[in-house]
């Protein structure tokens, strides 16, 4: 991105700022007088402070400065303990009033840069930190927020050479090693995150910032679950952290523990009743049941700078879209894919509300770049069909059907050409500068040179995931399935995602390995129970398998949670009924799938073939003639049609 104008100047005063920051000789304590009553208030929050109760300190503090205006002392410790509870606002004040007071900017230029950065203006913290010495005993903490003040502003190269500085003066600084695990983050290095990160909490076991990100991490790399005792382990340190009560609260709602989450969720707003995340969170949990008009009103108490990040967004769009509201759904999911191009739950929602607002080539030329998955096959066909194209609907809609391991669709690339390709040129060993000329490379069906990109770019990068996915989807392009799975399984130790089990699975299917696939989809969902797409997927894998009674309750636990209109869901539970000789109940099943979706070919053919399981003989027939039609090269079908006409003789 381009440089911020005050940037610029700023970026070239930036090393000499790291440089004044670790020079500049610790100030000697001003020689002000306090009060006894202010005193003995800045002791008391003391105590609070080193046990990290924040709130009571800030007490304490205000008594202090309440007592006495005019004592330096306890407005910076004010200022620096509201910037513990994310309030920049009463930061600001104390410190221009220290600043009134003649403090050398030197004692809390970090202070007002940090203020500067949470107030969202990184250019000016950056300045600010370039102008103003910082004493050598604030001079980690500066450092700090240099570091994110430049990660905000998209330099995560400048970002990271300011901690490189700082850890040759501060080697055993927890909170620099967290900034550190932020920035690895960013950059998608997701392994040397957990490395710094682990090395923050080896020095802090109590830093509940490391905390937060080490379960959030957790959470990427292996799953909701997993990430429940690092949340836990920062609450027990300090139960009131906010962002951490947060994050504990939407991942307890995303693994449908509901109850547990209200309980956090109003928690959060004993301590700050504007939280926007917790209507926000609130709003989900009545989406998901199905309250979309309690959810919408829910969504409208959002402030308005939080209710324009994606995921507020995402959910006011479904709500339109449930509402009947499908125009003002198609605005804002058009705004949001126009934003990230390649997210594919973005589009195919898209595609859905374009669809039934009845534009039907809109609807395609969102849905085809990005499709992936038994629903967006299913919603291809129905808009080919709307389309008046039934001849390009059937494979579509039969593809949606028949659960099979599927090689996936590579990602677009929204980056021009020549920009990805200079990106590449000037940091061959970044994997986000160098993915996206990878993936122009295949798009132009050059393997043999993605191949060879990719090959150099992994060799430094076994941590950061989406350089080993890569990997894996070329090999998989070159019919290389072993090599697919030995990158995929790099990338499932770093970030085991939804995508890297899918393509795992997919991968170990290819390879005749079922059992391996079946356990890499059981392994996701131990951490993941309520992932609805995985359940389904091990409840089809189960059902190659015979497994029936194994099967029965993930395809039951999936449709509790997508409802009883999937007639590809309901199809294969008639199939699993009749398996375990619960005929009744399977062609009760078998009845709703065909009812739901009559001009398929596997609705069809279940349908047929439990009604000849249970004696209809001319009506399977007819059914099971229509199905043989419909998949006329299907030779299992075309038997399955005469056993019909032969039973009935």
């Amino acid at each position: 991105m381009p440089a911020h104008p005050r940037l610029r100047s700023a970026a070239l005063l930036s090393a000499m700022a790291a440089c004044l920051l670790l020079l500049h000789p610790v100030s000697a304590s001003l020689p002000v007088k306090a009060s006894p009553a202010a005193i003995e208030a800045y002791q008391s929050a003391e105590g609070y402070l080193a046990r990290r109760d924040w709130r009571a300190a800030r007490v304490e503090l205000m008594n202090a400065v309440a007592a006495d205006g005019n004592w330096p002392e306890a407005r910076l410790a004010l200022a620096e303990t509201a910037l513990q509870l994310f309030d920049p606002i009463t930061a600001r004040e104390q410190l221009e009033k220290v600043g009134a007071l003649g403090v050398p900017r030197s004692r809390y230029a970090h202070l007002l840069a940090h203020v500067e950065w949470m107030e969202g203006r990184p250019a000016d913290a950056i300045a600010t930190i370039a102008a103003d010495p910082v004493d050598r005993r604030n001079g980690a903490y500066a450092a700090r927020i240099l570091g994110r003040a430049q990660m905000d502003m998209g330099d995560s190269a400048a970002a990271s050479a300011t901690f490189d500085r700082a850890l040759q003066i501060w080697p055993d600084d927890s909170l620099l090693w967290t900034e550190i695990g932020r920035l690895r983050m960013v950059i998608a290095n997701k392994g040397g995150a957990i490395e710094a990160l682990d090395r923050a909490v080896a020095l802090d076991p109590a830093n509940v910032r490391a905390l937060e990100l080490r379960g959030r991490l957790v959470r990427s790399q292996f799953g909701l679950a997993a990430a429940i005792p690092w949340f836990e382990r920062g609450l027990q340190i300090d139960p009131n952290d906010v962002p951490l009560l947060e994050e504990y609260a939407a991942t307890l709602g995303d693994l449908g523990r509901n109850r547990d989450m209200l309980a956090q969720a109003r928690r959060i707003l004993s301590l700050d009743n504007r939280n926007p995340r917790v209507y926000y969170m609130q709003a989900t949990l009545a989406a998901r049941a199905g309250n979309y008009r309690l959810a919408h009103r829910l969504i409208d108490k959002i402030a308005d700078g939080y209710a324009a990040l994606p995921g507020p967004q995402l959910l006011r769009a479904i709500c339109e879209y449930e509402l009947g509201n499908f125009n003002h759904s198609v605005d804002i999911l058009a705004r949001l894919a126009s934003a990230q191009p390649r997210n594919g739950q973005v589009a195919q929602l898209l595609a859905r509300a374009l669809h039934r607002s009845g534009d039907q080539d809109g609807a395609r030329a969102a849905l085809v770049p990005l499709l992936e998955g038994s629903y967006s096959s299913r919603l291809l066909g129905r808009i080919e069909e709307a389309r008046g194209r039934r001849d390009l609907a059937a494979g579509p809609l039969d593809a949606a059907y028949f659960p099979s391991a599927s090689k996936g669709r590579l990602l677009r690339e929204s980056t021009p050409p020549a920009a990805a390709a200079q990106d590449a040129a000037r940091n061959p060993a970044s994997a986000p500068a160098v993915i996206p000329r990878i993936r122009h490379l295949l798009a132009n069906g050059q393997i043999a040179e993605a191949r060879s990109a990719t090959a150099l770019l992994v060799q430094g990068n076994d941590g950061v995931a989406d350089a080993q996915i890569l990997a894996g989807d070329i090999a998989r392009l070159a019919g290389d399935d072993g090599t697919a799975i030995s990158a995929y399984e790099k990338a499932r130790a770093v970030q085991f995602s939804r995508g890297v089990m899918q393509r795992l699975a997919a991968a170990y299917w290819a390879e005749g390995q079922s059992q391996k696939a079946g356990d890499v989809i059981a392994a996701y969902l131990a951490y993941n129970p309520s992932d609805m797409i995985a359940a389904r997927m091990l409840g089809y894998h189960l059902i190659d398998r015979g497994d029936w009674a194994g099967a029965l309750p993930w395809l039951l636990k999936a449709r509790l949670r997508i409802g009883w209109g999937d007639a590809a869901l309901n199809a294969n539970i008639a199939r699993t009924l009749s398996g375990l000789g619960r005929n009744a109940e399977a062609l009760r099943m078998a009845r709703l799938a065909y009812r739901a979706d009559p001009a398929n070919a596997m609705t069809t053919r279940v349908y047929g073939n439990m009604l000849l399981k249970s004696g209809e003989v001319r009506a399977a027939r007819d059914l099971l003639r229509k199905a043989a039609k419909l998949m006329p090269e299907d030779r299992e079908v075309a038997a399955e049609y005469k056993a019909a006409i032969a039973t009935e003789r």
